[in-house]
């Protein structure tokens, strides 16, 4: 059982222990103790690859991926990046093919005109010279 003289004691040691740390707390203008968070702020960047970096929200779990564009840096964020294509691959590639057809049909075009002005010339100069 504690006597009047050892709670006295007691409540003497609180009390300083109180006045001490108020006392370091406001030596310190009232600033609270650095966790082991701060410093390294909100994002944490990682490097992907030359021109590419991905940058993740330590508040959020958002995750951004970065392009670096000349001087700019062009970011994406993931739920862009995840979102699944308007089209399938098999229609992506029909297109493609659609295209590639469209282009050599064009190129072929393009070689029968020439092909056919280059006769004409030829048809010319030959009737030129029968005729003279």
């Amino acid at each position: 059982m504690m006597t009047f003289g050892t709670s006295h004691r007691l409540y003497a040691l609180v009390l300083t222990g109180a006045f001490l740390i108020a006392s370091v707390s406001m030596a310190r203008g009232g600033e609270k103790a650095p966790s082991k968070d701060e410093g390294r702020g909100r994002y944490q960047i990682v490097k992907a690859s030359d021109n590419r970096v991905w940058r993740l929200d330590r508040e959020t779990g958002e995750i951004t991926v970065c392009t670096l564009d000349g001087p700019r840096l062009n970011c994406t964020v993931s739920s862009d990046a995840i979102r699944p294509p308007k089209v399938s691959f098999e229609e992506n590639e029909a297109e493609k093919r659609r295209q590639e057809k469209e282009a050599q049909a064009k190129d072929l075009e393009f070689l029968d005109r020439a092909l056919a002005a280059v006769r004409s010339l030829f048809k010319a100069s030959i009737e030129r010279d029968g005729a003279n």
